[in-house]
């Protein structure tokens, strides 16, 4: 299983603005309030890959009531909404469309060659890898078509692509070679067999995990790989901040595993994990940001010397410190079906 270290120069604010970011956790708490005054429809999920004896409170953040499974240390809300009502909010809620209009916007340019490109390039080096012979791909991710088409762009070896998404970018335009058919989990496997699966920023977000692996084991062809990314619950920046931590927004972050639980995810015979990285790029200066907004409270001396008192090239030795040991707050990783 590869761990792949990958450090780039770049902050958080590069991507997203903060008084623009901002602007949108206030519009979430808005929407969150107002749609879901009534939860009667609400879910109860236990996690995969522990029972509801193995649960311990968290914190609450925003309404959602977080639980942390005491076998693998993931973290997750136990009640949530539906499928449809999360489908909804992805296409039709002001801060969905505010991330989109606006947040997606601004960023457009840092957000190609800073994220796109360099998955375009981990798609395209994977399928090259571990799945040379690969003609058809479904992707399943949220706001992903700019991406696709780097990789429609990069593998003339793929000659069907569905994008079958929760918001399929709102029905973009079909091409000869990307159908776009906004697909629930329960219906994935109605495309029929495939030899790659793309899916980012969709696990921390489906309404019932158990749900989503079922349809990956229907859905992909014997040998076919899956790029999965997640935000994990075992990172730097999670385990100090915790119930302060900016990465815990629901509904985007329902389900946030540790990378002990992505591997209990995935378990072998039925699965083989060909890579299991942490190359999350923020931790630090995220923590770091923290402790300067609060500077009074009892932060840990050994966080505080880490990330306060280190110059640059410390800071990013750290940053690749963590990366080495899987030890930041955004997973990614590839699998593959063996039975």
């Amino acid at each position: 299983m590869k761990t792949i270290v990958s450090v780039q120069e770049v902050s958080e604010f590069d991507l997203k603005p903060s008084n623009a970011v901002a602007h949108w956790r206030t519009l979430v708490k808005e929407e969150i309030a107002q749609r879901w005054k009534d939860r009667s429809s609400w879910l109860r999920i236990n996690w995969p890959t522990c029972d509801i004896e193995q649960e311990k409170p968290a914190f609450d953040r925003d309404g959602f009531a977080y639980v942390e499974s005491s076998a693998c240390g993931s973290l997750y809300a136990s009640y949530r909404p539906n499928e449809d009502e999360i489908w909804a909010w992805y296409r039709e809620s002001i801060p969905s469309q505010f991330w989109r209009d606006e947040l997606l916007s601004l960023s457009k340019q840092s957000r190609q060659e800073k994220i796109n490109e360099p998955r375009s390039d981990w798609i395209t080096d994977g399928i090259a890898e571990y799945k040379p012979s690969a003609t058809s791909l479904l992707d399943i991710s949220t706001n992903g078509r700019e991406l696709i088409n780097l990789v429609a762009s990069k593998n003339s070896g793929l000659k069907r692509i569905v994008m079958a998404g929760m918001t399929a970018d709102l029905e973009g335009d079909a091409t000869p070679m990307i159908a776009v058919e906004p697909t629930k989990i329960a219906h994935l496997s109605q495309h029929g067999s495939v030899d790659v699966i793309v899916a980012i920023d969709i696990l921390d977000r489906v309404d019932d995990v158990s749900r989503l692996i079922g349809a990956f084991e229907e859905t992909l062809s014997l040998g076919g790989i899956a790029f999965i990314t997640s935000p994990v619950s075992s990172g730097f920046e999670v385990q100090t901040l915790w119930d302060g931590s900016p990465t815990i927004q629901p509904p985007d972050k329902l389900n946030v595993p540790s990378v002990k639980g992505l591997q209990m995810l995935f378990p072998a015979p039925k699965w083989e994990i060909l890579e299991l990285s942490t190359p999350g790029m923020f931790d630090v200066e995220l923590v770091r940001k923290a402790i300067a907004e609060n500077p009074k409270k009892s932060w840990p001396r050994i966080v505080r010397s880490l990330v306060e008192e280190t110059n640059t090239n410390g800071k990013m030795a750290l940053v690749e410190l963590l990366q080495s040991q899987r030890l930041s707050s955004f997973a990614r990783l590839v699998i593959k079906r063996i039975k």
